[in-house]
């Protein structure tokens, strides 16, 4: 009977999970930029935004160079943090080159490096729209699932193609891995999200910079 009172319990729990990992993912995908960054780099983007103006009055570039140097690292290309600079969208396009850093690879343009074996262009299409679609299909269906749980403690279902319905252990089970293949889509949808960005960021790439 415990056991039983349990398995309920994670389910219910689950599907709380569940809606809030959605809210959570949507507030990330709205306004996940401004919650991800320090206020040291926020002050420290503030303070590169007005060296790159600078730059753009002077063609000054050695402590532009310098302060990309500091905060990206020195293996970053300092023209790909001028070009996120370029439309004064910094809070918009620093934040990814602050998470993928590692991974830009420019040569003439921009191109994304997967892993060390493996380096491709910059997706040219953004694919949040279709895995938002899966995330919430997720939630629908930890939901459904949930519920599916309080039907069958006054009624059996005997279809034998959803007789594994009946089991509220297996229910449970299905919940959490739901919550757990959408957190793989939310990771997934960050990271694609951001290269893709990093990628718009070819229309504004100079070909040089002055004075290094």
């Amino acid at each position: 009977m415990m056991l039983s009172i349990a398995t309920f319990v994670l389910i219910y729990l689950g599907v709380c999970i569940a809606i809030y990992q959605l809210y959570d993912i949507y507030c990330a995908q709205s306004f996940g930029d401004a919650r991800r960054l320090s206020g040291i780099e926020d002050e420290a983007l503030r303070d590169l935004s007005r060296q790159a103006r600078q730059y753009a009055r002077t063609g000054e570039s050695a402590g532009f160079a310098a302060s990309v140097a500091a905060l990206f690292g020195k293996d970053l290309d300092p023209r790909v943090v001028l070009a996120a600079f370029s439309e004064g969208k910094a809070d918009l396009d620093a934040a990814p080159l602050l998470r993928r850093r590692h991974n830009i690879v420019c040569n003439g343009a921009i191109s994304i490096r997967h892993l060390p074996f493996w380096k491709t262009a910059p997706p040219g299409k953004s694919l949040r729209g279709p895995l938002l679609v899966l995330i919430i299909v997720n939630t629908l269906l930890a939901i459904f699932l949930g519920g599916l749980s309080v039907y069958t403690i006054g009624y059996e279902i005997s279809w034998p193609t959803l007789a594994w319905a009946n089991s509220a252990p297996l229910l449970m089970l299905l919940v959490y891995a739901l919550i757990l293949v959408t957190h793989l889509i939310a990771r997934l949808d960050t990271y694609l999200h951001d290269i893709y960005r990093i990628g718009q960021l070819n229309a504004h790439f100079p070909p040089t910079l002055n004075r290094l």
